[in-house]
């Protein structure tokens, strides 16, 4: 079977129950009517993004009045990846909504550790609406609702009319201190912001281990679920930030990363960051999840601005002294 040259790009939006995904998704389809999406919802029994249409687990992919194509997700992503794989030709781009409750690194999974899937369905970003009155409580009390902010690239205050102007400049200091990397943007059912082009790309890159890319050398559609595991939550979870003015040597770095996620991956939710590889132009973006990562071109660094590189690493009791000595030691000499 012959593969596409152009993938059709992925976004992943998730957020707490009642944090308005279903409003926001709508919005982008208001201001994006030339666009066809195929939307994957993970809201079992729960009305869709079209006030005339109910989705059922029991549905296969469907088309909406405006032409865009939508199916539920029971179990298996990769299933539904398969379709939409084979009805490419009738859709641009591919929005996950997931259940309030989800975590979304299962749903990031295939996207981020998948080269085939990779290829196909680049993941262009993972977008997280947060309940302006409400987040306090869901922080205090939800694991999920803390994963679900430190796991996303673009964090969006929604409500933002319901709350004063004091509280949220404490939201946005706090939830950037959560996520260091994120973009933050704010607005309501009235007047949602446009979410960025890109704030990187997951893609398969030149730089994937050749043993991984030989596994998949001569696969094509339809792919196979791969074996899942699951994470148990807990509250004791930290988000901790490196930064290093010195550049990193590419080999020593992917060799370490490599034997502390075989490690602990178990305790890791997130690993993410912006690298300076010596003898390197571009800034690397790298993502983790579970024991697998990606390294791959960003954007070139600025004329005149500091070479740096930042690491954010968000899990259950990190340590941050082994993690700094760890990171140390891929500094290029």
């Amino acid at each position: 079977m012959t593969q596409i040259s152009v993938g059709r790009p992925v976004t992943i939006l998730t957020g707490f129950l009642g944090a308005g995904k279903t409003t926001f998704l709508n919005d982008i389809l208001e201001k994006n009517r030339e666009r066809k999406y195929a939307i994957i919802e993970n809201e079992y029994g729960e009305q869709g993004i079209d006030g005339d249409l109910i989705i059922r687990p029991d549905d296969s992919i469907v088309e909406l009045n405006n032409g865009c194509l939508c199916c539920t997700l029971n179990d298996n992503l990769y299933d539904i990846l398969n379709e939409l794989y084979e009805g490419r030709d009738d859709y641009d781009e591919i929005i996950i909504e997931a259940t309030g409750v989800a975590d979304p690194e299962g749903l990031a999974q295939p996207f981020i550790s998948h080269p085939l899937i990779k290829k196909n369905f680049p993941l262009r970003s993972i977008v997280c609406l947060v309940d302006a009155e409400q987040i306090d409580h869901y922080l205090s009390t939800t694991a999920e609702a803390i994963k679900q902010i430190t796991f996303c690239d673009v964090l969006v205050i929604n409500k933002t009319d319901l709350v004063s102007n004091g509280r949220l400049l404490i939201l946005r200091a706090q939830l950037q201190e959560l996520n260091p990397l994120a973009k933050i943007l704010q607005g309501n059912q009235s007047d949602f912001p446009e979410i960025p082009a890109t704030n990187h790309e997951y893609g398969l890159s030149q730089e994937d281990e050749p043993s991984d890319l030989q596994a998949y050398s001569g696969a094509e559609f339809p792919v196979q679920k791969a074996h899942s595991h699951h994470h148990r939550h807990s509250r004791d979870i930290n988000s901790l930030s490196f930064r290093f003015d010195q550049p990193f040597d590419l080999n020593r770095l992917r060799l370490r990363l490599s034997v502390y996620l075989n490690f602990q991956s178990s305790n890791l939710y997130r690993l993410k960051g912006l690298i300076y590889l010596q003898g390197n132009e571009a800034r690397y973006a790298l993502q983790a999840v579970g024991n697998r990562f990606d390294l791959s071109p960003h954007q070139n660094f600025r004329q005149g601005s500091s070479l740096e590189s930042v690491f954010v690493f968000i899990g259950k009791n990190l340590q941050a002294s082994g993690i700094e000595k760890m990171l140390r030691s891929c500094l290029a000499e």
